[in-house]
């Protein structure tokens, strides 16, 4: 692969979104491609905006990804999906968790969360997959493992073999983490949703 593909993950604190973007750079790399990641943290222990970009490709000379170069942005929560739209290409990819996260504390004249967020992503013109993470990590075993969920969703639109994306889960996670991170892994992986334009 000649061409650098660009990852966006976005979410809220405490979702998983650096284990994710690890996870994903682990892959890559583990296929001998040149891989740059950076991160965004802000208020993320208190459950604020955190942010990852992962680039890989035969050569990688930066981890950020300029606005309009996002080929898939991975939304671990719909309204983080909303904010980050804007940043993927014209034919760019939205895997989005189901979820809806609500500020803790909303400031005196700020808007509340928008009801109409997935038709607002929807409408912004790229395809969109939406998948109830948090369901079928919970069939897997463990309702933390959503975000492992997407990177199942997401491994099907990466030129990724399934043995990177497995032996990337192993070695980024706990050992008694692998194996119900595996089948929620392979939960999103079988979910068959075509994107909604």
């Amino acid at each position: 692969m000649s061409r650098v593909t660009n990852i966006a993950v976005a979410g809220v604190g405490g979702q998983g979104v650096i284990l994710a973007s690890d996870i994903i750079a682990q892959a890559a790399a583990g296929c001998a491609h040149d891989v740059k990641k950076n991160e965004v943290h802000g208020m993320a222990q208190r459950g604020g905006a955190v942010v990852s970009e992962i680039r890989f490709g035969s050569l990688v000379h930066s981890p950020m990804v300029p606005d309009g170069e996002v080929d898939v942005l991975l939304a671990l929560e719909l309204l983080e999906g909303l904010r980050h739209v804007h940043r993927l290409r014209a034919d760019g990819l939205v895997v989005a968790n189901e979820l809806r996260v609500a500020p803790a504390v909303r400031p005196p004249g700020a808007q509340a969360y928008p009801r109409d967020v997935l038709a607002r992503l929807r409408r912004t013109g790229g395809a969109v997959v939406t998948v109830p993470a948090a369901k079928l990590a919970r069939r897997a075993g463990n309702a933390r493992a959503a975000n492992t969920v997407l990177l199942g969703v997401l491994s099907r639109h990466l030129d990724l073999p399934l043995e990177a994306w497995q032996q990337a889960l192993r070695a980024c996670l706990r050992p008694d983490l692998v194996e119900v991170n595996l089948r929620a892994f392979e939960l999103g992986r079988r979910r068959r949703t075509a994107p909604k334009k």
